[in-house]
């Protein structure tokens, strides 16, 4: 058996595409330091946000549960209720059970004292509650101060990236030079609109006017940076070896993002809105340069960081510990837009997916599609008319209780 995790990290980034980053991609981006990291650690190929946008997709992470069983099926706006207290969060699991707990960056899953992450669990927070804020400004869209540490707006003039990762930085030195442990969260608001990379606040400042790909790239090799500043802090205080670091997306790209081949992007249930990378190095638990191409979800991200660190869930849980639990085929991924005459008016009114094996079924409003993912990860060969016996078991299985 090995030895449990004493700090865990886990890493978020943001309407970014699965192709963004080399373990993932061509290159045409670099990102040498997340390509090192999945090196040293396991690749999950085939894993899924639980959502296709920000809000659902993150409270099933942090809960371990389906967003339909949180009642959160889309973003929460101000004055509406957001993850619920007694839903029990990583955050609470882990500061329970001794350890420091950190947010810094983005939370979006409430927007009051009861739902925030202080009332989650989490010590410390400096980031923001809404979909995004200016990376310099660090405002809203409609230009209201943003940025919070605990419970209080605060101005601080910097980048965010550079105002997140130096925040996770202190923590980590503070934790790492009192030997305690710790579980940081480390959420960045990049690759959010408007893609603002980093020397350019004379450009962006204030200014929702959305950058270039060639904004695009720097703003993520820069991320890449900042990810490889947190890394080199873990091995400069000797703690990496026990240290579990998991790394992923809340659900996939927009305009200026690299798709990998998957079709589609962000806001619908086309493999590229909810396919996106992951990486999980544990190096006493997981096998350095490890891949596992096993259907996966989000949700498994509270099960299975609670396994690092010895620890487990006090209730039943939709995710799986995917270092433990049975990874067969047979698994049934399920996901849901269902939002008539209410929502975001950019997504679709209605669409469902079921993931089982190599089976991918999509009710896209109309018309039913049966993709084989292993055949076919782009979705453009569509298989029902062969297959009408399971194309009408799969469309059962996605509009029943589960």
């Amino acid at each position: 058996m090995p030895q449990a995790a004493k700090n865990v990290l886990l890493i978020v980034f943001d309407y970014m595409g699965y192709g963004d980053i080399e373990p993932f991609g061509d290159g045409a981006i670099r990102t040498p330091n997340i390509k090192r990291l999945a090196e040293q650690g396991r690749r999950y190929t085939d894993f899924y946000g639980a959502a296709p946008i920000c809000g659902p997709s993150r409270a099933a992470m942090l809960t371990g549960r389906y967003p339909r069983h949180l009642g959160i099926e889309r973003n929460v706006e101000p004055g509406e209720p957001g993850l619920l207290v007694h839903e029990t969060s990583l955050s609470r699991y882990f500061r329970d059970a001794g350890f420091r707990t950190a947010l810094y960056g983005k939370w979006h899953l409430g927007h009051g004292e009861d739902d925030s992450p202080m009332a989650h669990g989490f010590e410390e927070f400096l980031g923001f509650d809404y979909w995004n804020i200016d990376y310099y400004s660090h405002r809203t869209r409609e230009g209201d101060p943003a940025l919070y540490e605990g419970s209080e707006i605060v101005e601080r003039p910097g980048y965010t990236t550079d105002l997140f990762t130096d925040g996770a930085l202190d923590f980590v030195g503070r934790c790492g030079e009192a030997g305690k442990p710790f579980f940081l969260y480390l959420a960045y608001n990049a690759m959010l609109p408007p893609y603002a990379p980093p020397g350019r606040e004379a450009d962006f400042a204030d200014r929702w006017v959305n950058g270039t790909r060639a904004d695009y790239v720097a703003a993520v090799e820069y991320l890449d940076q900042s990810v490889g500043r947190v890394l080199k802090a873990l091995d400069s205080l000797g703690i990496a070896e026990e240290t579990a670091v998991l790394l992923t997306y809340d659900h996939g790209g927009g305009e200026l993002a690299t798709k990998g081949g998957f079709f589609h992007g962000f806001g619908t249930l086309w493999e590229g809105g909810i396919r996106v990378p992951m990486v999980l190095r544990w190096p006493d638990g997981v096998e350095a340069g490890s891949v596992s191409a096993a259907p996966a979800i989000i949700m498994d991200v509270t099960p299975t960081l609670l396994a690092t660190a010895g620890l487990t869930a006090d209730r039943a849980l939709d995710g799986r510990n995917l270092l433990g639990d049975s990874q067969d085929g047979d698994r049934t991924l399920h996901w849901r837009i269902d939002l008539p005459g209410e929502g975001e008016d950019w997504l679709p009114r209605r669409q469902r997916a079921l993931r089982r094996g190599p089976w991918k079924y999509l009710w896209d409003g109309t018309f039913d599609f049966l993709f084989d993912l292993s055949a076919d990860p782009g979705e453009r060969n569509d298989l029902g008319y062969r297959h009408p016996e399971l194309i009408e078991e799969l469309r059962g299985l996605a509009k029943g209780d589960w």
